[in-house]
């Protein structure tokens, strides 16, 4: 499960997009809820918040494209 501050970053950023916070299976970025610019202060507030660091590597939209995809990858990297 992501933590409170990410969630709420993710709700703000919906609301600031005029759009509700999709699905755990639905695109932030197609729905307008992320975009590459908003990715990297999504990925700061993970990395505060699970005391992890996100790898250039990974810092790809596919990686955080929706919710499930960031609670797996944040099972796969031990938050």
């Amino acid at each position: 499960m992501l933590p409170k501050a990410a969630i709420n970053f993710l709700t703000q950023a919906a609301k600031d997009a005029r759009t509700a916070l999709p699905n755990a299976n639905e695109s932030l970025f197609t729905k307008g809820v992320l975009d590459s610019f908003s990715l990297v202060d999504f990925v700061t507030v993970l990395e505060k918040e699970c005391d992890i660091r996100v790898d250039d590597a990974e810092l790809r939209p596919e990686t955080f494209d929706t919710i499930a995809k960031i609670e797996a990858f944040l099972q796969k990297v031990g938050a």
